[in-house]
């Protein structure tokens, strides 16, 4: 099993908590037999002999958990169970396990999604660098929390040559930006700070803050981008900013394409990042894009996780996700359930923590419906039911 993956299944305690929300609900609707992408492309169709195993759960075979794998193709790598142990259920459409294993063994939920649209990306990350930051991430040992997290995105995304790069950093005004975009990070930073430290430039701590010239210099360097590209802005502030410098209008404008190369508009999508506990309503509400499914692209740190949020909008491929559950109890429906995908994407596949579920009080089965968009709006949906004989 990947190692990085097999990580996310040690909190089992999360989704116990969403399993005693379940066990109050009853549902009832028929799962999808495929998966299948909005636009009609990439079906997949599981076997019933994928479906249910032979024999069904087997200890000696499947370990002590009930796992269900959902993959993205019919070519994903199926990974063993948390314990090293053979996946149970594979796909989506319906599964049936008997209600005794219910009762005796947790539910986990894991899955492959889709590659990222194959897509070049121009990203601008847009860093705050105000006086407040001397409190909420400090300069120590010539680096700092921002510097750390950019390292990372440059890094991480730089992986593909495809994909090019721009800092801004702010105040009361622009105090840093590079002339233009680089795919190269050592490139990029020789341009930004040719005779100074990255730490000079990305863990200053000035005056104001100034959302709207962050942005306008976003805009100024998303319009010398590639017109086949995505265009996107990691935006990084420790504070609300000073009456009259919000930059709603225009972080509207960019939102809704108001960049044009060579006579075409091109949204771009802004993801944002609140560091500390000030109030981050018009980073979150008006700033940050909200994705076609509702989430908004918005994150809370502090300088100890800050990094990991950044490379995060970095790497993973999914733009937004979640995995959507309910309890069956005979004819009865109830309120679907929601789980934010996104935590647990590592490398393309996730992997929830283990559910428990009381047979006694959902007494029909589980159903689960598992959306997500990619960086191009694209969506992605499997569907499928679990049912105790």
């Amino acid at each position: 099993m990947n190692n990085k993956i097999s990580a996310f299944y040690n909190c089992a305690s999360w989704l116990r908590l969403l399993a005693c929300v379940a066990v109050a609900t009853g549902a009832a609707a028929c799962g999808a037999n495929d998966f299948q992408s909005g636009d009609g492309n990439n079906r997949f169709q599981t076997s019933d002999g994928s479906r249910r195993p032979e024999g069904g759960y087997d200890p000696t075979i499947h370990g002590s958990y009930l796992t269900w794998f959902l993959p993205c193709d019919a070519n994903s790598d199926v990974p063993e169970s948390p314990d090293g142990k053979k996946v149970l259920f594979v796909g989506s459409g319906d599964h049936m396990v008997a209600r005794e294993d219910v009762a005796k063994h947790p539910i986990v939920m894991s899955g492959k999604t889709c590659s990222v649209s194959s897509m070049k990306r121009d990203v601008v990350i847009v860093v705050d660098v105000s006086g407040s930051m001397d409190s909420n991430d400090p300069r120590r040992n010539n680096t700092c929390a921002r510097l750390r997290a950019v390292d990372q995105v440059l890094r991480v995304a730089a992986r593909s040559a495809e994909n090019q790069f721009a800092v801004v950093t702010f105040s009361d005004g622009v105090e840093a930006a590079s002339s233009r975009f680089f795919s190269n990070p050592d490139e990029l930073y020789a341009d930004l700070m040719p005779s100074g430290h990255p730490a000079d430039v990305l863990c200053a701590e000035t005056e104001g803050t100034n959302y709207r010239a962050g942005l306008q210099e976003s805009w100024n360097k998303l319009v010398l981008g590639r017109k086949d590209a995505l265009k996107e802005v990691f935006f990084l502030s420790d504070g609300a900013p000073d009456r009259g410098r919000e930059g709603v209008d225009i972080a509207n404008q960019l939102k809704s394409g108001g960049i044009v190369i060579d006579g075409k508009s091109i949204k771009t999508s802004i993801a944002t990042v609140m560091v500390g506990g000030a109030n981050d309503a018009i980073l979150r509400d008006k700033i940050a894009s909200t994705s076609p499914d509702g989430t908004v692209l918005h994150a809370r740190a502090d300088a100890s996780n800050l990094a990991t949020i950044m490379s995060q909008l970095a790497q993973n491929s999914i733009q937004s996700g979640q995995l959507l559950y309910r309890a069956l109890n005979g004819s009865t429906a109830g309120a679907w359930q929601k789980v934010d995908l996104r935590p647990y994407i590592v490398d393309g596949g996730f992997m929830l923590p283990s559910m428990a579920v009381n047979p006694s009080t959902v007494t029909s089965g589980l159903e689960i419906r598992l959306e997500y968009y990619d960086r191009a709006g694209q969506k992605f949906m499997v569907a499928g039911r679990l049912l105790w004989e």
